[in-house]
């Protein structure tokens, strides 16, 4: 086809595969771990949220930071799926297809990355406590944003796989961070935890917007809005200190004393579960 059908016509081919991973997960998916259908009974309560509770959860500063750290990786990723292509088409001076080849690399790290990030969260979680989940999310943030930086390094007069090695990495270190968010979320707030999710979920579409407007829309300039993200990716990163629960502690100190007594249901329900879930992966994978 022409180019102008060309991908026009490509769009029907997520659309289908979209709609049909809909169905799949209308029908076979259950919604959380112990439940085919999600109920608020699970979390201590008796009703569906309000939009008062989403006021009460967001006065949490925790919440706040975890939705912004999340701006720092999924809406890197939402940033960087709107501009690689035109970079590596226009900046480096590839024909259109092999720049779009070289831009869905960023993409495809997806298949295993991100559930590399929640793997390392729960390694860490095992050997370190809970501090261990938060360093999981401080070192794939942290990462992420030395790659971002070094990839506004690479201009033109170098060549095209030197970008495409760093924005690999960069890539993987952007999925690892997405996956060890939600490896935090369940226990930030268990007795609000659609909410809790849902706020943080949004925190990507966030920092998508806070990227294309601020960063790739506002800097005329090829590699310096690259530069100035991964700045604002480290300022993100460099506030993990700030994560800390009295029950579970935080990066550099324990669950304060006496603070475990006081621990919510859920909270040990939750944090019981993942143990053992854990241990019975580390079973089957000695079996093996």
């Amino acid at each position: 086809m022409a180019p102008d059908e060309a991908w026009r016509v490509a769009m029907l081919v997520p659309a289908i595969l979209l709609f049909l991973c809909a169905v799949a997960i209308k029908l076979l998916c259950w919604d959380t771990p112990a439940a085919r259908r999600f109920d608020v009974a699970v979390t201590g309560k008796t009703q569906k949220p309000s939009m008062w509770d989403y006021v009460e959860v967001l006065k949490d500063p925790k919440v706040v930071l975890m939705a912004m750290q999340y701006s720092t990786c999924f809406g890197t990723e939402l940033a960087m799926n709107n501009v690689l292509a035109t970079h590596f088409r226009t900046y480096f001076q590839m024909k259109a297809g092999d720049a779009a080849a070289l831009a869905s690399s960023f993409g495809l790290m997806n298949l295993f990355a991100r559930s590399l990030g929640g793997i390392l969260s729960d390694k860490l979680y095992l050997r370190f406590g809970f501090r261990g989940r938060i360093w999981a999310q401080f070192l794939a943030l942290f990462f992420e944003a030395i790659f971002l930086f070094g990839f506004g390094c690479v201009d033109n007069s170098q060549p095209w796989y030197v970008a495409l090695i760093v924005l690999v990495c960069f890539s993987m270190f952007v999925q690892m961070a997405e996956g060890t968010t939600y490896g935090i979320v369940p226990f930030m707030n268990p007795k609000q935890l659609p909410i809790s999710s849902a706020l943080v979920g949004a925190g990507g579409n966030l920092g998508a917007m806070i990227a294309g407007f601020a960063f790739y829309g506002a800097i005329d300039d090829w590699i310096l809005p690259f530069k100035v993200h991964g700045c604002y990716v480290m300022l993100f990163a460099l506030l993990s200190p700030m994560l800390y629960w009295p029950e579970y502690g935080g990066m550099f100190h324990g669950p304060a004393a006496g603070a475990a007594l006081s621990e919510t249901a859920p909270a040990k329900e939750l944090e019981q579960e993942t143990k053992k879930a854990a241990k019975e992966d580390e079973g089957k994978e000695v079996d093996l």
